[in-house]
């Protein structure tokens, strides 16, 4: 009569198999895709990138850039595969395996060429519709007060003055808030308006002012002789009537 074997419980008394025992899996196909095939294809900024997160207009666009890169191996593989067609040097395992029969006969294998376009069109569209679903998250007004929030706390821990508090708004393609404008205006008004280029320095200035004080003390002389030589003119004129 065989001895039965006697397996060790652990300490809370569970089966080592017992599905208890198992880490919890995560929602859809997360764990295989950082523990099981997926993960050989990828590397591990692009695993990370599909971990579950809270939707939002930087995982959208992890998303969009992560479509891009299958995209771009796509049409890298396509081009490569294209190229060895074009000069024979395609073999069996290039194809795919799509059928295989077996028979009295024998085995018989179905290969067809990579469906690339089919491929393409579906990455095409995948991120088109990301696109869309970004465009329509950032309009939220959940979304847009978030960001408000975030740029005002930032340009309050940099000390940024009102106009540079508004630019970073313009940038980020953002209303300004009511607030900001108020203490824009108010810092406008604040300013001294900027000396236009070419203008004169203080010592031309002074220059000028020397210059003018100088003819202006010579006038009364000038008119004077002015007056004498206009007097002159009108006797000299007067005689010559009355020789007349």
């Amino acid at each position: 009569m065989s001895k039965k074997r006697q397996v060790k419980l652990n300490s809370r008394g569970e089966h080592p198999a017992s599905l208890a025992n198992l880490l919890p899996a995560g929602p859809g196909n997360q764990r295989a895709r950082k523990h099981g095939a997926y993960a050989r294809y990828h590397p591990t900024e692009i695993i990370e990138r599909v971990a579950p997160a809270t939707s939002s207009p930087e995982r959208i666009e992890a998303l969009i850039e992560l479509e891009e890169a299958r995209l771009h191996s796509v049409l890298q593989e396509k081009v490569r595969w294209d190229a060895r067609c074009e000069y024979d040097e395609l073999v069996s395992v290039d194809l795919i395996l799509t059928e295989i029969r077996t028979g009295s006969d024998g085995k018989a294998t179905k290969r067809e060429r990579p469906d690339f376009e089919r491929l393409i069109d579906r990455s095409m569209g995948r991120i088109s519709a990301l696109v869309d679903q970004k465009e329509r998250l950032i309009v939220l007004p959940a979304h847009v007060a978030i960001q408000t929030a975030a740029l005002l706390d930032k340009a309050e821990d940099a000390g940024m003055r009102a106009i540079e508090c508004a630019e970073l708004f313009e940038r980020e393609g953002l209303a300004v808030p009511l607030s900001v404008q108020q203490r824009v205006r108010a810092e406008l008004s604040m300013m001294e308006p900027p000396e236009p280029e070419g203008g004169i320095t203080d010592e031309e200035l002074e220059r000028l002012s020397v210059e003018y004080e100088a003819q202006a003390a010579l006038e009364p002389d000038w008119l004077i002789e002015r007056q004498q030589q206009m007097k002159e003119i009108h006797d000299q004129s007067n005689k010559e009537q009355t020789a007349q």
